[in-house]
């Protein structure tokens, strides 16, 4: 059986460094590269607990999918946020999607850990309407995993 070639994309892992995915996009669903594509088009966060979450560029668009939920990122919607609980010292945060009129299109509370959030990340660098148009044009074309995380200001240690 073949599959469609625009079906899974190679997309960098945000806690692991050097290790890059293949994102399928119907299922929101990944495997790992047994060989690493020497460009990605993404940047996804694995976690135990699903839903996994993938940014990613396809036609010149940036794209959020969470779970089999894709959301393509115009200008300004959907408008990303990340608020602390105030009842836990801002150890607890909920991650929100919401529409251009305000309507929840998904909401899911988390601990902060210690280490870099991908939730406060995204939320920062998605209210950048520049950030959007130009990542979704050179992530498209594609781009090395250390070019990705250097142009979405995360740290190669």
């Amino acid at each position: 059986m073949s599959r469609d070639p625009g079906a899974s994309l190679p997309v960098a892992d945000f806690r692991r460094r050097r290790m890059v995915l293949n994102w399928d996009i119907p299922s929101g669903t990944w495997v790992p590269c047994e060989t690493p594509a020497p460009l990605v088009h993404g940047i996804a966060l694995i976690r135990g607990v699903p839903p996994n979450i993938c940014l990613y560029a396809q036609g010149g668009r940036l794209r959020l999918q969470i779970g089999d939920r894709p959301f393509a990122l115009t200008e300004n919607s959907p408008r990303i946020r990340c608020p602390a609980d105030w009842l836990s010292a801002g150890l607890r945060r909920r991650f929100v999607v919401e529409s251009s009129t305000g309507g929840v299109l998904f909401s899911q509370a988390y601990w902060a850990g210690q280490g870099p959030d991908f939730f406060r990340w995204l939320a920062r660098k998605a209210e950048d309407p520049d950030w959007r148009a130009a990542v979704g044009r050179a992530w498209t074309e594609g781009v090395s995993a250390e070019a990705l995380r250097e142009s979405a200001g995360l740290r190669s240690d």
